[in-house]
């Protein structure tokens, strides 16, 4: 299972939240995983011009506020193509069902699609955060 989104979320509460600037490898430590996918992570977080970075300095900081920063950003950053559910590829022509699957599925699953981006839309990175200091309270 891709776990990329949930890693990004971790990379930006963490970044956002810490005193420090963090590290790939301060990141990577606390996301449990090794430095380059952290990396590869930041690559896209940093594209999509939601962290930056200074030259000759290690470390990130958030490129917006946390309340300008949807749940929808942070998810297009990791995956700016990919589509949710995917249609399998060369169902059988001579098949009434092969032959008519992709138009029949393309309308229901580009819904979807669009029903949960607006969703992640709906939730800022600030709200994240919140969130997630009620959870430490509720401890």
């Amino acid at each position: 299972m891709d776990t990329k989104f949930s890693v990004a979320l971790h990379i930006m509460i963490y970044i956002a939240e810490t005193k420090n600037i963090p590290s790939s490898e301060l990141l990577a430590k606390s996301v449990n995983t090794n430095s380059s996918h952290i990396r590869k992570i930041i690559s896209g977080l940093k594209h999509s011009k939601l962290i930056e970075s200074s030259q000759g300095k290690s470390g990130f900081n958030l490129a917006k506020n946390k309340n300008e920063i949807t749940l929808a950003d942070i998810y297009l950053s990791v995956y700016p193509e990919k589509k949710l559910i995917n249609i399998h590829e060369n169902p059988n022509q001579e098949c009434p069902i092969g032959f008519h699957i992709k138009q029949l599925l393309t309308p229901v699953f580009d819904e979807t699609q669009q029903v949960f981006l607006e969703r992640l839309k709906k939730i800022n990175l600030e709200q994240l955060i919140k969130n997630l200091y009620e959870l430490g309270e509720n401890k």
